[in-house]
């Protein structure tokens, strides 16, 4: 909201820019002596820094994506363990049918929530079985369909009737480093103060959706993985928003380590040819990151090499 992003952006174009006017002066009057051949060494360090930097900001684990989307998660687990009931409690509204028979939920309902300050989108899908129904058979593929996309997964399971070991989804599993939170549900049947057991792997929460019972602590489990997902958009880089920016940013990237590392060594001899192609990569570069921050024109590039050479006067 404070223009972070595009002024980071602006500076990634201004060094660029700058990087392509200096590459380019050496390419046209280079041979006239009024360019030094140093400055092809100064070009390379800066495009190495621009494809470090450029790289370690598409490193962030889409924070702002999630940010401004919403996380993606998903109730996942077998049927009649109170999936529906989980996101009826969560939403505080009878968003989805509840019914004791096994198999009712069908189709995949979405919900938008604030959880924490953070915006998450939590999906209830069809518990995970060998189903021989048709409907529900498709219910159970969009189930898989749904849970292979997910940011954050809630297992579900029945508290009295499996062990709490580290959770396996029958059927179906989130992607390889998804986080996973493990619900174990229906606490009220166990009678008296039932603790979370101790177990390897997920965070374990006891719930009862049918009583609110350790809901709090759910809530408090949930806001400290959207805080881990979604980071703090106040404090380190800016972060990336949309995914556009994104593609954009990856393709600036390869176009800079396309344009190889000329200048590592000090030597600086080499055909125009050569040259001629590292200026190119250079252009597309700053194209890439044109669809950013706004085209940058020619007149720029001219402006710098009037500046910082003494040529053409």
């Amino acid at each position: 909201m404070e223009g972070d992003l595009g002024r980071l952006c602006q500076r990634w174009s201004h060094d660029l820019t700058q990087a392509l006017a200096h590459l380019e002066a050496f390419i046209d009057f280079g041979e006239d002596e009024e360019v030094e051949e140093e400055i092809l060494g100064q070009v390379a360090v800066t495009v190495r820094a621009l494809e470090r930097d450029i790289r370690a900001h598409l490193r962030d684990g889409r924070r702002g994506e999630l940010l401004r989307g919403g996380v993606r998660a998903v109730i996942a687990g077998p049927p009649n363990v109170g999936k529906s009931s989980l996101l009826n409690l969560l939403c505080r509204r009878p968003a989805a049918i509840v019914s004791p028979v096994a198999g009712t939920t069908r189709d995949v309902l979405e919900v938008a929530l604030d959880i924490g300050g953070y915006p998450l989108v939590l999906s209830d899908t069809a518990g995970l079985r060998h189903a021989t129904d048709p409907v529900e058979r498709e219910g159970v593929t969009r189930a898989r369909a749904r849970l292979s996309q997910a940011d954050l997964v809630l297992a579900v399971l029945d508290v009295t009737s499996v062990s709490p070991t580290p959770v396996a989804l029958e059927g179906g599993s989130p992607p390889p480093g998804v986080p996973c939170v493990l619900v174990l549900n229906k606490a009220d049947l166990l009678g008296g103060s039932p603790s979370v057991p101790c177990a390897q792997g997920p965070p374990v929460t006891l719930l009862s959706c049918r009583t609110g019972q350790g809901l709090p602590e759910l809530l408090e489990v949930l806001t400290q993985q959207l805080a881990q997902l979604c980071g703090d958009p106040l404090s380190g880089s800016p972060s990336l928003t949309q995914g556009r920016h994104s593609r954009h940013l990856g393709a600036c990237a390869a176009a800079l380590a396309r344009f190889g590392h000329r200048g590592d060594s000090g030597d600086t001899s080499g055909d125009i040819g050569d040259l001629a192609v590292a200026a190119e990569q250079l252009r597309v570069a700053r194209r890439e990151l044109g669809r950013i921050t706004g085209q940058v024109g020619a007149e720029e590039v001219l402006d710098i090499i009037f500046r910082d050479f003494c040529v053409g006067k």
